[in-house]
């Protein structure tokens, strides 16, 4: 799913999200066995810069996005989606690694999904602290680095080469957020499915009397939380 982002005047925004991208570690084994060497990461850094709310956290939604977490056993992983690549040689610009570009479908629950995003299982959610940052990690193993790739395979890399990729715009940002920390004040609060700026479920806003005694938390507009790449690109190297 390729987000729609509506455009924001930088007079409305209320927080900017700047977003870093590189590997850990550095650099990516040809020769190690895996499970004897540290396993070769994509890592994506989250910090809160510009916020019209200093000291105040910022909680997102994940689905749909680059940040979503990849579960083991779980089917096709975050970057099977087109998140993130493919992988290009700097050598040679035509010698590309396809991590998947696969658009899943999801089946439609059987009954109205609940107004409480917390009890949908199929989303996941991100807290951004108001200081420091927060890192969101990939798993790619050199057995998953080709598992979609149809061209080419591990022998025609070579010790030494060195690979640069980037974030697919598409999959920067959020569907949903909200001011606050999941494991803080949003701890025990609902998350309503109703948000400023385009309500795209038509979901029905809880009254201020709801909120103060049910708990609830609106979203805010989706469009006034802007993401920064500000890596634009990141480099690993191949070693034996």
């Amino acid at each position: 799913m390729v987000l729609l982002k509506l455009k924001c005047p930088p007079e409305r925004r209320k927080a900017v999200v700047a977003v870093s991208l590189s590997t850990s570690p550095p650099t990516c084994s040809l020769g190690a066995a895996e499970g004897s060497a540290p396993t070769f990461r994509i890592v994506l850094t989250l910090r809160l810069d510009n916020s019209t709310q200093p000291g105040r956290p910022v909680t997102i939604c994940t689905q749909g996005t680059v940040f979503a977490p990849s579960y083991e056993g779980g089917g096709l992983d975050t970057l099977a989606l087109g998140t993130i690549g493919p992988l290009i040689s700097n050598s040679d610009p035509q010698k590309k690694i396809s991590l998947g570009h696969f658009k899943p479908h999801h089946a439609h629950a059987a009954g109205p999904p609940s107004a409480n995003l917390k009890e949908r299982d199929w989303l996941d959610f991100l807290t951004i602290p108001a200081e420091g940052a927060v890192q969101v990690r990939h798993d790619l193993p050199i057995s998953r680095m080709f598992e979609y790739e149809d061209r080419l395979t591990k022998d025609d890399m070579k010790v030494g080469e060195t690979y640069h990729f980037g974030i697919h715009t598409g999959y920067l940002g959020t569907t949903w957020w909200c001011w606050g920390d999941l494991d803080g004040d949003l701890k025990e609060k609902k998350l309503s499915a109703w948000q400023d700026g385009i309500n795209f479920e038509k979901a029905e806003k809880p009254t201020p009397e709801q909120v103060e005694k049910e708990g609830w938390v609106l979203g805010e507009n989706p469009a006034e939380l802007a993401f920064e790449d500000r890596t634009g690109s990141a480099e690993f190297q191949f070693v034996d």
